[in-house]
This record gives structure tokens, sequence and C-alpha cells, in this order.
């Protein structure tokens, strides 16, 4: 199943159980708050984990990816080269960052405005997206890069499992996308030589 359409449900599901519960009493509320508490800082753990198993394994294999403009942009995709070792630590980081700038948004709303019932959400989904990472599917679980989990990773579209199209490339049609963009940087760096040969 999709990863978004699992997370709609599970939202759902959780909704289901916050509408259950006494979101007026006391107790009730410290559960919640330890629940969402204990699961940040497990989803901050797992995250700290995988970078340190990234580092142990110094994977320095060059990696060379197109990477995609945002939608409406008019921008070209662009050619990376960088290493799986680099890569990984990016995606990780931005997890990370991700992590803690939606745990301190939800400090915010509770702390500020009493807000309790998104916290039950944010106890389960956080959780799920980080063990289900592809950093922590190969990193965590160790499962080969290889298939769905292949460099460079894509974000999941909730509109994948509805239509069965896929928005990541092959891998034959990935390399011959960087082959003519690194045809097209070396025909453009021969032609900045030339210029100032002439100049």
């Amino acid at each position: 199943m999709n990863s978004q359409i699992m997370n709609m449900a599970l939202v759902m599901g959780a909704m289901q159980i916050t509408n259950r519960l006494d979101l007026e009493d006391l107790q009730t509320k410290q559960m919640i708050v330890g629940i969402y508490v204990a699961a940040q800082a497990i989803v901050i753990g797992i995250s700290f984990f995988i970078q340190n198993r990234i580092h142990a394994k110094k994977d320095t294999t060059e990696l060379k990816y197109m990477d995609q403009p945002k939608p409406f942009s008019g921008e070209e995709p662009k050619l990376i080269v960088t290493t799986n070792m680099k890569y990984d630590l990016e995606q990780n980081a931005q997890a990370q960052k991700q992590a803690l700038i939606g745990l301190t948004l939800m400090v915010f709303l509770h702390f500020k405005f009493g807000v309790i019932r998104p916290l039950v959400v944010q106890s389960i989904l956080p959780l799920k997206n980080a063990l289900q990472s592809k950093w922590a599917q190969v990193h965590l679980f160790g499962k080969a890069a290889e298939g769905d989990l292949r460099r460079p990773w894509k974000a999941d579209n909730p509109f994948e499992a509805l239509t069965g199209a896929s928005e990541k490339p092959s891998e034959a049609a990935e390399k011959a996308a960087i082959k003519k963009a690194e045809k097209a940087e070396n025909k453009a760096s021969g032609s900045k030589s030339e210029s100032k040969k002439n100049i």
C-alpha cells in the first residue's frame, strides 16, 4: 500500500480513537503528552542511529542523478554528482530537520492553545514514517539499495497506488539522462575554454 494512503488511513483511525477519549480529563491529557514525547524521542533517536550507521559504512561510491526541479518552476533538471554516503546523510538530515520542526510546532500549539487532539496522530505518523523511510530500510534493516530502494529516493506519490503510474524513471532512462547532461556540461566547459583562449 502506498505510504501516503496508509498515512491517511492511520489519521482516520487515530481520529476515531481520539473521539473515544475524555480529553477533558487531566490524566488522559498527561498520558497523551507522555506518549507523544516518547514517540518523538524514538524518532529522533532512530535518525541519529541511522546517521551513525551511515558514517560507519563510509560508502564513497559515486552517485550521479538528475535532480528534478519543483513543478511549474520552469527550471531544467540538474545533474548532481555526489557519493552514497553524502546523499544518505543529506536525506537523513532533512528528516531530522522535519522532525524537529514538527516537534517545535506541536509543543507551541499545545502549551499556547492547549491543543491535545493532534498529538495522538503525531505520536503515530512520524514513528511510522521514520521506520518506513528508504534510508531506514537500507541502514536500519539492512536491505539492499536496489529496486524501489535504488537511489535517488523519491517521495511517495499518493496517486501512484491509484493510477499504477510511477514518477521514478527506469535505471536505463536515468543513465541516458545523466549521459546527456554530462555531454552538455562538457560542451559548455569546452566553449568557455575556447572563449578564454581567444581572449
